[in-house]
């Protein structure tokens, strides 16, 4: 069904219809577009890519590219007849990027530019161009604007589909064939355009901070590198300390694939990762390495990371020795000098790391364990405490009889510290003062309750003065109050390690009486429990008999 007729009143203004992905063009885009056709119509054979190839097709047949530049070349011949132009740009039959120049062409002939079409590509970028015709927007937009050296490029998008290579920089526009040929000036074009600063000597870039003899080599350098081996060989090297600095919304490695079609680096370079810990090597982490370089270069891997992973990667294949943080040790020995913790923290660790030497196994810097493919003990963790942690349920036991600990006593320990771990540096502070507490009990003919009487009494509260000390042995000294001889042994003890002052109301004073008469000798066993722990020379056991025949003790010494 037809539509109401529509009626013009008069004096009305007719109404511009405008199409969709057009705009009205401002002045400087006007000027850019003027300038750009005036060009394209002056010099437009100079604008078209440069063949370099030399070589033939089988059976004597003309490569495609030049195919469509002899055909480019005969429409500039028409590029003032506007006639010719016209049927050309709106052909059936044809090159899609002879009519899409066609168009061009015609566009450069218009007086004023007004109207103009609006093209965005995600990679190559943005940019205004002048319809005419019925050639690719794309092909259009790509001839009009020659000056962006990746949008001049999508006109031969097709020709790249089938294998023949295109590479654009400010110095030139070259179709290389079907082999990937690097044209010279391209490369250091294209790396002076990068977020990256280079330094270049001969036919090697490289960050500052970098060796250029070591890239030559492959060897390492500063805090290692990221090295892209080009096929003309040229070395381009970029250090790990700027890689993970580096900021935009676009990678280098894409940067650089849009001045070439088809966008697909690896058909001219080959990554490399170089990066070993010190005094170690990489062997055994190249599988590893070329993941995450296919991952950076397919850009499913942020660049920021890459220097990261790649550490992971080779310190996670070492097959041997020690590695802590990102240092690569022979021996235990050197590796736990790293650690951060006490002496006798670090004596344990190095302990257990023995033990646990080539079982494949990294402690996290949370001092969690997981498996590593190759041999080598890895350690993330700063601190002897989250190693120690890690390690203690395989290697604590052994470790802690390796001390000198009895096993028994060792199962004792490790079993508490499974259940309730403490910090290891109070842990060991324990252990080692039980230690000592039983290298002074050693050192006492007799164990505490092996002598009966005001004796053993005595002697009991000397070994527990002096081995866990006075404080605590006064306090029992003052709760034993049974039977006369009792007391009597607790005044004499108190008195000779000088802590009766202003007791005497606890006591009685038969004991105090009884006590004083036995303080002198109980004075000599204090002073022999005194030497002993000295580490002098002295009867103990002389002295415990002088006290017995003071106290009247008819019970012998065992």
């Amino acid at each position: 069904m037809a539509g109401p007729s529509k009626v013009e009143f008069p004096g009305q203004k007719r109404q511009r219809m405008r199409m969709r992905g057009t705009k009205q063009a401002n002045l400087e885009t006007q000027k850019k577009l003027r300038k750009n056709l005036d060009k394209l119509l002056s010099e437009g054979e100079t604008l078209l890519p440069a063949m370099s190839w030399t070589g033939k097709l089988r059976w004597g047949r003309t490569d495609p590219v030049t195919k469509t530049l002899v055909d480019l070349r005969k429409i500039f011949a028409k590029r003032h007849d506007r006639k010719w132009l016209a049927k050309r740009m709106m052909a059936k039959r044809g090159d899609d990027i002879g009519k899409a120049l066609a168009g061009s062409l015609m566009a450069a002939h218009d007086e004023e530019i007004s109207i103009v079409g609006n093209y965005s590509h995600q990679s190559f970028g943005n940019a205004s161009y002048v319809r005419r015709g019925d050639g690719k927007v794309a092909y259009q937009a790509g001839l009009q604007n020659h000056q962006m050296t990746t949008l001049r490029m999508l006109p031969w998008e097709d020709h790249a589909r089938k294998g023949y290579f295109f590479f654009s920089w400010r110095g030139g526009f070259v179709c290389s064939g079907p082999v990937p040929t690097i044209p010279e000036g391209w490369l250091g074009d294209v790396l002076s355009r990068s977020r990256f600063n280079f330094n270049n000597i001969g036919t090697v870039w490289a960050t500052d901070g970098l060796d250029v003899d070591k890239i030559s080599e492959n060897e390492m350098s500063g805090s290692g590198y990221l090295l892209l081996n080009f096929i003309d060989g040229s070395k381009v090297a970029i250090g790990f300390d700027k890689l993970e600095k580096a900021k935009g919304k676009n990678s280098f490695i894409h940067d650089l694939a849009l001045s070439m079609l088809p966008p697909n680096l690896s058909t001219v370079m080959e990554p490399d990762a170089i990066w070993y810990p010190e005094g170690g090597d990489r062997d055994g982490s190249r599988e590893a390495l070329d993941r995450i370089l296919d991952a950076w270069m397919g850009l499913t891997l942020n660049e920021g990371s890459l220097s990261k992973r790649v550490k992971v990667a080779v310190l996670h294949h070492i097959d041997d020795g020690f590695v802590v943080g990102e240092r690569w040790f022979p021996t235990a020995d050197e590796a736990v000098g790293e650690l951060n913790g006490s002496a006798s923290e670090k004596d344990l660790a190095l302990t257990l790391m023995r033990s646990a030497a080539g079982s494949g196994i990294r402690i996290s810097q949370r001092g969690e364990v997981h498996e590593r493919e190759g041999t080598a003990l890895e350690i993330s963790a700063t601190s002897c405490n989250d190693v120690l942690s890690a390690l203690w349920q395989e290697h604590g036991l052994s470790g802690l009889i390796e001390m000198g600990i009895e096993e028994e006593e060792a199962e004792d320990l490790w079993s508490a510290q499974c259940n309730k771990k403490r910090a290891f540096g109070k842990f060991l502070k324990d252990i080692e003062s039980q230690r000592a507490k039983a290298d002074i009990i050693q050192k006492f003919p007799y164990r505490r309750g092996k002598v009966s009487g005001p004796v053993g009494m005595i002697h009991d509260l000397t070994m527990m003065g002096l081995v866990e000390g006075l404080g605590k042995a006064e306090k029992s000294a003052l709760s034993k109050k049974d039977g006369i001889d009792g007391q009597a042994a607790s005044w004499a003890w108190l008195m000779a390690a000088g802590k009766s002052n202003g007791q005497e109301w606890q006591f009685s004073s038969d004991a105090r009486d009884r006590g004083g008469a036995w303080s002198h000798a109980a004075s000599n066993v204090w002073k022999a429990g005194k030497t002993l722990v000295d580490g002098g020379e002295v009867d103990y056991r002389e002295a415990l008999e002088s006290l017995r025949r003071a106290c009247g003790q008819i019970d012998e010494l065992p």
